[in-house]
């Protein structure tokens, strides 16, 4: 069984693994937007692993390794990522699970604490999120404030420069809660975004400040050309040929120092016939 497509809200996503959930089965579902891409792994309608070539989701799988943070909440993260993705493409394909995993998710369950969690979210935690922004200490807070453990390490992040929504993959623990501490310190203007003048990070990526300024990459437009052309060539299947050689280079945007070792590893996924 393989169901693909578009889509452009996050229901449509939730629809799917709730087909995937109600009917126990197993495989992986690829999601795929704003340059990002992730897999799911199910056995018997439970998570069981998932990946990403985003960096920050990289650091919350290993935090889930490391007994961190639950695969469950970790799940719930990756629920909430793609939710600010405006549009995206899917793709499930049902096969035998590979191994145990790293855990055993309750998948209906994160879907109603999520799609709660997302009615709650109050607007402006929803809009520095979704803008991924850096936010700054403030000088107009209405002290004194309470800081719990949860708001320390949100401070902490801001001093380090790490744009929020980086933060909270990297480091949180409950998006319910941490979204809530957030929040009070916004309201008590502890917390502030900085500037628009100030550079934006895509969701889940690291600043471009740590990125070395001599890089340069392939612009989109030419990978789309090579996109279009595989899928005139091999048909559907030829549609994911692209992100899938960047995931295994580990890499969003193609540098121009591996556009060889990327061809290579494209050709190589091309069946000879």
């Amino acid at each position: 069984m393989e169901l693909k497509g578009d889509f452009k809200s996050y229901t449509e996503i939730l629809d799917l693994l709730q087909i995937i959930t109600m009917g126990k089965k197993s495989g992986e579902v690829n999601l795929r937007g704003n340059n990002q891409s992730i897999t799911v792994y199910f056995k018997d309608g439970h998570v069981i692993d998932f990946s990403s070539n985003v960096p920050s989701l990289k650091k919350l799988r290993e935090r889930v390794v490391k007994g961190e943070i639950s695969l469950d909440e970790a799940v719930n993260f990756l629920l909430h990522h793609v939710s600010l993705w405006d549009s995206g493409k899917f793709l499930f394909t049902e096969k035998e699970a590979e191994g145990e995993g790293i855990g055993k998710a309750d998948t209906l369950n994160i879907m109603m604490n999520f799609t709660k969690e997302e009615d709650e979210l109050p607007e402006e935690v929803r809009e520095v999120i979704k803008g991924n922004k850096l936010l700054i200490l403030s000088e107009d807070a209405e002290l004194p404030v309470t800081v719990t453990k949860e708001g320390w390490r949100l401070l902490v992040a801001v001093c380090n420069r790490t744009p929020i929504w980086n933060a909270l993959l990297e480091r949180g623990e409950s998006f319910s809660e941490d979204t809530k501490v957030l929040f009070e310190l916004m309201k008590h203007k502890l917390l502030k975004p900085m500037e628009e003048s100030y550079e934006k990070v895509p969701v889940g990526e690291t600043p471009l400040s740590e990125v070395a300024a001599s890089s340069q990459f392939v612009p989109q437009e030419k990978l789309e050309k090579i996109r279009e052309l595989l899928v005139e060539t091999m048909g559907p299947m030829g549609e994911f040929l692209i992100e899938e050689s960047l995931d295994e280079l580990e890499v969003n945007n193609l540098p121009i120092d591996l556009v060889d070792k990327f061809l290579e590893t494209l050709l190589d996924k091309i069946p000879d016939s």
